[in-house]
């Protein structure tokens, strides 16, 4: 049975899916693993539990969606079992001192890789790409980037669009919140203009609320990759190795059909993680 974020509700309350997409890779397969995370009997990675259909939040607070079975078969490629991945919810602005304080492995959770962040950690090869979009009210006058001037947007806390709103749209203002449902409430409260976020989220927020819709105009190019603490290639050529892996395996195709219901936004997903991004 699949799983699909149709509602309100299964956007941030929805159940989590169960089975396994590919057949077990055996460990040995792999580049070896750190010798700490082999003692420790798990990775521990930190995913988003706001972000659908990246990562959100089962009705018994269990973690999903497609970065979530990401990590899932991380887990196994490590361990043999998905019960190898040890998984956190984590949010924005939290991701990555969470990592660099020693609570996690490896940060898989909408993590864009921009010259200021690989200042503090390193990435991974890419895995999805995609532009950030703008979500307002059905009857706002707002159709494109441009009419932003001057307008009021929420963001998450972390985001990382406010460089380039700053940088683009002349008299934006930025309102912060700590996560995505506190966005959307703000938002439908008419607290301000409109709602930035990934394009993937924000292309499913829209599908799910009928009084809400997507400025089609993207915004700040980006890529994202999973990041992991400075100076750890044992762990680097292990998790590449993953990441290969699941796309020899068509684990993507698969995966984004469970968690994504309105046709356009599949071709969105579809694209960002199966196809090479255009020039930066």
């Amino acid at each position: 049975m699949t799983t699909k974020f149709s509602s309100v509700a299964a956007l941030l309350l929805a159940t989590s899916i169960v089975g396994t997409l590919a057949a077990p890779v055996a460990a040995q397969d792999f580049p070896p693993l750190p010798e700490a995370i082999q003692e420790q009997g798990v990775i521990r990675i930190g995913v988003k539990c706001d972000s659908p259909p990246f990562g959100a939040s089962g009705v018994d607070g269990t973690p999903m969606g497609i970065e979530v079975e990401m990590a899932k078969k991380i887990g196994e490629y490590a361990f043999g079992s998905e019960d190898g991945a040890e998984l956190s919810c984590v949010t924005s602005e939290a991701r990555i001192p969470s990592l660099n304080s020693g609570k996690l492995d490896l940060i898989l959770a909408t993590l864009g890789r921009f010259p200021a962040r690989e200042e503090v950690i390193d990435f991974s090869n890419i895995y999805f790409w995609g532009t950030s979009n703008v979500l307002v009210p059905s009857d706002s006058p707002v159709e494109k980037l441009a009419d932003l001037e001057d307008k009021t947007l929420l963001i998450v806390k972390g985001g990382s669009q406010i460089k380039w709103l700053e940088d683009n749209i002349p008299g934006i203002k930025m309102m912060q919140l700590n996560t995505t449902a506190d966005g959307v409430q703000a938002l439908l409260q008419g607290r301000a203009d409109g709602f930035v976020g990934d394009g993937g989220l924000v292309y499913t927020l829209g599908s799910n609320y009928d009084d809400l819709r997507v400025v089609e105009e993207g915004l700040d190019l980006g890529q994202n990759g999973i990041g992991l603490r400075k100076n750890e290639p044992e762990l680097m050529a292990f998790v590449n190795a993953a990441l290969d892996q699941l796309r020899e395996e068509g684990f993507y195709e698969e995966v984004i059909p469970e968690f994504v219901e309105e046709p356009a936004v599949v071709e969105v997903m579809k694209r960002g993680f199966l196809e090479e991004p255009p020039h930066m």
